[in-house]
């Protein structure tokens, strides 16, 4: 008995329950590509150890080219996070490159804003600005959301061993200051756990379910996400939007998600 005909179409069926999974939670999760870009290439982070970052197209399975807009016309996501990772370490910046990217994707920008000129000046380059509370306060985001473009501001809390990564005088735990952020009217509260950042190891559910029930904002998360069943994770958890990077690059997620 040939058996040929009926493997391949038991292979078709198991692609097309694959493809349905995949856009099934697609639709119920925002996938949104990082973007880390310093001094004009993508690279890739590993824990929020930027010192020591490099180019993603010498670790990507995905793309050859650690050129910003070169990632975005090969993958073609629908929404990118970029970092620029020179302007936050007060070492220039990479607006003209994000600039570039914002012709084919949504773009939230994350420029290590300090001043409501920082986030009028971001809002000129991408379709949204992300405050972080690395080098902000709460008296920035509350002057920036007196701005006319409020609704375009969402705001970063960075996350390293348990703790908020700021250089301001900040002394909140994160779930106080998620807490916090309920009385700004910010557009998405984005969290990002920079010790778990380009590591796979997994996300923290525990602390995602108290972020998700104190907050008023729809919550963007991104650290350690490693594939597939993670974003089924927080999809269920009540997390609309998931920032991924390293397993796009690995292929553990797989591209069309993006899109």
């Amino acid at each position: 008995m040939d058996i040929l005909p009926t493997l391949k179409k038991s292979k078709k069926i198991i692609t097309y329950a694959l493809e349905q999974h995949f856009t099934i939670i697609g639709n119920m999760i925002r996938t949104i590509l990082v973007l880390d870009i310093f001094n004009g290439s993508v690279v890739h982070a590993l824990r929020g150890q930027r010192e020591h970052y490099l180019p993603i197209g010498e670790y990507s399975c995905v793309c050859k080219t650690s050129d910003p807009l070169n990632i975005v016309k090969e993958l073609h996501p629908k929404e990118v996070y970029a970092a620029d990772l020179n302007r936050i370490r007060g070492m220039g910046d990479n607006y003209s490159a994000i600039k570039n990217v914002t012709q084919y994707a949504k773009t939230i920008l994350s420029c290590g804003v300090k001043t409501t000129q920082d986030v009028s000046t971001g809002l000129n380059i991408a379709d949204t600005v992300t405050i972080g509370c690395e080098n902000a306060d709460f008296d920035v985001i509350g002057q920036a959301c007196e701005l006319k473009d409020a609704g375009r501001i969402h705001v970063n809390i960075d996350i390293m061993d348990n703790k908020i990564l700021t250089n301001t005088r900040m002394s909140l735990t994160p779930l106080e200051a998620v807490e916090k952020l309920n009385e700004y009217p910010i557009n998405n509260l984005i969290i990002i756990d920079l010790t778990k950042v380009g590591t796979e190891s997994g996300i923290n559910v525990s602390f995602l379910e108290d972020t998700v029930a104190c907050s008023d904002h729809d919550v963007i998360f991104g650290g350690g996400v490693r594939d597939v069943a993670d974003l089924d994770q927080l999809s269920d958890i009540g997390i609309t939007g998931a920032l991924v990077a390293t397993g796009i690059h690995n292929q553990a997620i797989p591209v069309k998600m993006l899109c």
